[in-house]
C-alpha cells in the first residue's frame, strides 16, 4: 500500500505491547487512523488510553509490535536507524507538552530555532534568516534574542512551534501543546496551528485534552483502550483549526468500523439495551439492529 491517494497517515491494526518486568502491557490494540494530506486531527481519550504512544510512533521514537503504517511514502516497518534519523530531520517536527523539553535553556529563541538547521546544508546567514522569518511568523521576531527563561510559557510555547517547523517538516506532531497553559494563551496557539496549516499546508495532529476541541478542528478521533472507537467531524466540513470554539457549529458522531469489521458500542449504550458477553445481529429495514440474545 502506498499514500497517493491524497492520505499522509495510514494506521491498520496497530499493536503496542510493552514489556514491564513478567507483565505485557498493550497500549494499542488493533488501532486504524487515516489522515488526510494538510489535515488538521485532534487525539482526544483518556490517560493510558494510547494516545501519546501513538504520537511516538509516529515521530519514529517508537515501533509498533504489529500491523501497518505509512507516512507519506514511507512504511515505518520497513526503515532501519538511519532511515528513522533522516526521517525525523526531514518530515516531522514534534511539540512536548513541558516546554523545558522543546528548548535549551541556555539559547536564545533564535538560537534554539536555528539549531536544529546544522543538520541541514547551507550557510549560517541563511539558516538565521530562516529562522528569524519563522519566529516572525509565530509573532516572536522582537523576543529572538531572549532566552527561555525571559519568555511567558506561552511564549516559549511560540518558540517551539518554530523550532519544530526549523526543518520545513511535512508531519506537526503535538503533545497537549497547550496543557500548561491558561485559556486566552492556549487559544492564541491554537490559533497559530492555524496559520501553520494554512500557509504552509502541514498536516497536524494534536493530542489534547480540550472539551471544546470538537468546534475547534474539523475531526476529532476518540481512542479508547488502544483503537480508535470514535470520530466527531462537522456537519459543514472544516480541516483547520482555531482557537475559538465555533459552538453554532452542527457535529456529528460517528462509530467507527476498522479494517477487520469491528465496531467498539459506547458502553453506555451496551448497559441501556442490557448487552453484556453476547449480541444478535440482523438486517432490518433501517440497517443493522444489534439486540440482547434473549
Amino acid at each position: 500500500m502506498n499514500t497517493s491517494r491524497g492520505f499522509h497517515i495510514i494506521c491498520e491494526d496497530l499493536f503496542k505491547i510493552y514489556k514491564v518486568a513478567d507483565l505485557e502491557v498493550v497500549a494499542l490494540r488493533g488501532l486504524d487512523l487515516i489522515v488526510q494530506h494538510g489535515e488538521v486531527v485532534a487525539i482526544v481519550g483518556a490517560s493510558g488510553s494510547g494516545k501519546s504512544t501513538l504520537l511516538n510512533i509516529l515521530a519514529g521514537y517508537d515501533n509498533p509490535s504489529a500491523g501497518n503504517i505509512f507516512v507519506g511514502t514511507r512504511n515505518l516497518l520497513q526503515m532501519n536507524p538511519k532511515d528513522v534519523e533522516e526521517y525525523r530531520r526531514s518530515e516531522i517536527g514534534f511539540i512536548w507538552q513541558q516546554t523545558n523539553r522543546n528548548l535549551f535553556p541556555y539559547l536564545t529563541a533564535l538560537e534554539n530555532v536555528t539549531l536544529p538547521m546544522m543538520l541541514i546544508d547551507g550557510t549560517q546567514a541563511n539558516k538565521e534568516k530562516k529562522g528569524s522569518e519563522l519566529l516572525d511568523m509565530v509573532g516572536l521576531s522582537h523576543r529572538s534574542k531572549h532566552t527561555p527563561d525571559k519568555l511567558s510559557g506561552g511564549e516559549r510555547q511560540r518558540v517551539a512551534i518554530a523550532v519544530a517547523l526549523s526543518n520545513s517538516p511535512k508531519l506537526l506532531l503535538a503533545d497537549e501543546p497547550t496543557g500548561e497553559l491558561d485559556d486566552r494563551t492556549a487559544s492564541e496557539i491554537l490559533d497559530l496551528f492555524g496559520v501553520v496549516n494554512r500557509e504552509l499546508g502541514t498536516t497536524i495532529l494534536i493530542v489534547t485534552h480540550d472539551p471544546d476541541i470538537a468546534y475547534k478542528v474539523g475531526r476529532v478521533v476518540l481512542i479508547r483502550d488502544g483503537k480508535t472507537s470514535i470520530e466527531i467531524q462537522r456537519r459543514r466540513r472544516y480541516s483547520g483549526i482555531t482557537g475559538v470554539a465555533e459552538t453554532e457549529q452542527e457535529l456529528e458522531e460517528f462509530v467507527l468500523v476498522d479494517g477487520n469489521g469491528r465496531i467498539q458500542i459506547p458502553e453506555e449504550l451496551l448497559n441501556h439495551v442490557g448487552i453484556e458477553e453476547r449480541a444478535k445481529i440482523k438486517l432490518s429495514p433501517n440497517g443493522i439492529t444489534i439486540t440482547t440474545d434473549d
